[in-house]
């Protein structure tokens, strides 16, 4: 399908690939792992630039099969031709094809429509077979059920059915981010290339998509920090590294023991080869200049000097830094107890969302609790209510000697602009920490050599959190609440946390979408769910299955009541059910005359309007409504016939 052949790849003056060589075949669900900066996300972009005639290589050859479309899902998005657009419609353009016979019908539904018409001249009767034929290509390709996939990927996305007519420039980052994978999903090309799909993903909308992504029929190429999603979608896993291409035959945690197996037979080899060297040297030493030994001696050197320029250091590319945090003093049992605690915002329209309503928790010492909900559940909010960065009502109440240090999301906001990011660090941390220590924590954040000299005010906003994160890091406490620290870590950083984490003698509450982070640190989960809390006790995991059941459980009793609700619908307009009285039905029916009549009515003036020379040259967001409305009115006033149909006497 996809064949990259001794490829030379570079970014700027740097080479990032050199003599690398990879292939994607038929179904293949392919992991691209590497170290920040090893040049994953510049091969998928050159990827996905092979078909547009953008990609540009210095050298080596690609190889893609005629049938092959690809789809691409970048970290950075622009929606600027597309921001007045609304989420169903952007969604809905995923199909060109379907999206060009879509306005195509409905361009000659109004001719065939229009006053006038001569029916049976040439023009119209050609007319009539070239609609024909659209529409018979409409429907083989998917068309009729275009829209209601479309609702169903936006729906498993968590969009709710009145965001489905928001404009697109309504929604943050995160949302449009969601909007244009919904787009992709609906393409179904052959080779989907995602570069980091769960950033911003609640746990709901995070499920759905690896489902999605299970039954996916095509190839995919996943980059990605959830190793979760990693072990659970992907089969193959590619790892840039050294400025080439390994490949291992399986998900990501196969791909770490293999490595860890692979650098062990490779020091093996690397140690059996010095020792094959030292025999040589001291063989050519004591005989290089005796006549009778000579040429063997000179034999050995040759093969010497070959093994020396064979012979390469094997290299470990995750350095292992360790580091903890400094300690506190033990706080009291009890370390924090909220009571009836209640918070709500303002909405635009001067309502209230109540996002915490009357909540009770009592937090101990050596509780690690992770907080999880839905987007918008409140997860914040809580968060900032326990370390009392928020006003609410109830009470809340700190325990004896607690310490508390909360790294938030707005963070960054705490930083010196002016400061450089050593300076910072150093500002921040006890006297007793070295500039060497202090630089190990900067490069675990993924800041090393002259990085630590830049002024944050030129940090991004990636950049700023990992620097605040590192700051917590040389902080004493006992209450930790971290709200997503991993977010912008690459997985050796989080390792690094984890390790940091584990060893933490003091309490802790974590937000964070990453599966296996949290399942690392974990003894208790507290969901947040339509303002209330509930309590779990245990692991990440077994929080999950724990919430699968119930899930599964909600899904059955959605589709027993979806069931009930078509059977009824079938039976309302079968005439079995039991018939009302003749004088009932006749009312009834006079009534649904009524408003038939005056539904046809006002469905002629919109065609009289559409049948116009003028109409299409209004803007685009006037004739869509008109358009939408039209359709509107053909289906209502179907079903109205169809009651008309099963009530008159």
């Amino acid at each position: 399908m996809f064949e990259g052949r001794n490829i030379h790849l570079s970014a700027g003056t740097k080479d990032l690939l050199v003599n690398a060589s990879f292939r994607i075949g038929d179904k293949d669900r392919v992991g691209l792992v590497g170290l920040n900066g090893t040049g994953k996300s510049t091969l998928l972009r050159f990827m996905s630039e092979t078909g547009s005639g953008q990609a540009d290589i210095s050298e080596g050859q690609i190889i893609r099969s005629s049938e092959t479309t690809i789809g691409y899902l970048p970290q950075e998005l622009s929606f600027e031709d597309d921001l007045e657009k609304s989420a169903l419609h952007y969604v809905l353009q995923a199909n060109t094809r379907l999206n060009e016979l879509s306005e195509a019908i409905e361009h000659m539904q109004l001719e065939l429509e229009a006053a006038g018409q001569d029916h049976a001249s040439v023009e119209y009767h050609r007319l009539i077979e070239r609609f024909s034929e659209a529409s018979h290509e409409f429907e083989r390709l998917g068309g009729y059920k275009m829209e209601s996939d479309a609702e169903k990927v936006l729906t498993g996305m968590g969009f709710s059915q009145t965001d489905f007519q928001k404009k697109v420039k309504e929604f943050s980052g995160g949302w449009q981010m969601r909007l244009l994978i919904c787009q992709l999903l609906l393409q179904k090309p052959t080779l989907l290339l995602l570069d980091e799909p769960t950033n911003h993903l609640d746990i709901d909308s995070l499920r759905w998509l690896e489902n999605y992504m299970l039954n996916y029929e095509h190839s995919c190429v996943i980059v990605s920090h959830d190793r979760f999603f990693l072990d659970k979608i992907t089969t193959r896993t590619l790892e840039i590294n050294f400025k080439t291409i390994s490949e291992y035959k399986g998900n990501y945690s196969y791909y770490e023991k293999e490595k860890a197996q692979r650098f062990e037979l490779m020091m093996a080899k690397y140690e059996n080869d010095l020792k094959k060297m030292a025999h040589l040297k001291a063989f050519v030493d004591r005989f290089r200049y005796k006549a009778t030994k000579a040429k063997q001696a000179q034999s050995r050197l040759r093969q010497m000097q070959k093994l020396e320029e064979e012979l390469h250091t094997p290299e470990e590319d995750v350095s292992k830094i360790s580091f903890s945090f400094p300690k506190a003093r033990s706080s009291g049992k009890e370390v924090m107890k909220l009571e009836n605690v209640s918070k709500s915002w303002p909405l635009p329209d001067g309502t209230h969302k109540e996002v915490l309503q009357k909540i009770n928790l009592e937090i101990m010492r050596g509780d690690r609790i992770a907080i999880v909900g839905s987007n918008g559940a409140g997860k914040t909010t809580f968060c900032r209510v326990v370390s009392g960065d928020l006003d609410h009502e109830g009470s809340r109440t700190q325990g004896h000697n607690v310490s508390l240090n909360y790294f938030a999301q707005h963070q960054t906001e705490n930083l010196s602009p002016e400061k450089s990011v050593l300076d910072e660090m150093m500002d921040t941390a006890p006297d007793a920490q070295s500039q060497r220590k202090i630089r190990d924590i900067l490069g675990c954040f993924l800041f090393s050599g002259d990085s630590v000299e830049k002024k944050t005010r030129v940090l991004s906003g990636g950049e700023k959190s990992r620097l605040s994160l590192a700051k917590i890091l040389l902080q004493a406490s006992n209450l930790l609440i971290m709200d997503e620290p991993t977010n912008h870590l690459d997985m050796r950083s989080k390792e690094m946390l984890i390790d940091a984490l584990e060893n933490y003698d003091g309490t802790l509450m974590l937000v964070s979408h990453d599966r296996y982070f949290l399942d690392s640190l974990v003894n208790k989960v507290v969901e947040i769910k339509n303002g209330s809390l509930q309590v779990y006790l245990g692991s990440y995991a077994e929080y999950l299955e724990k919430a699968e059941k119930a899930w599964e459980e909600e899904r059955k009793r959605e589709a027993v009541s979806q069931k009930k609700i078509t059977e009824a619908k079938k039976t309302s307009g079968s005439g079995r059910q039991k018939q009302p009285a003749p004088g009932y039905s006749k009312m009834k029916a006079e009534k649904l005359e009524k408003k038939i009549q005056k539904l046809e009515e006002e469905k002629q003036e919109y065609e009289t309007t559409m049948g116009s020379p003028d109409f299409y040259s209004l803007p685009e967001e006037e004739t869509r409504k008109t358009v939408d409305r039209y359709h509107e009115l053909c289906t209502e006033i179907d079903l109205l016939y169809e009651e008309w149909e099963s009530t008159a006497p």
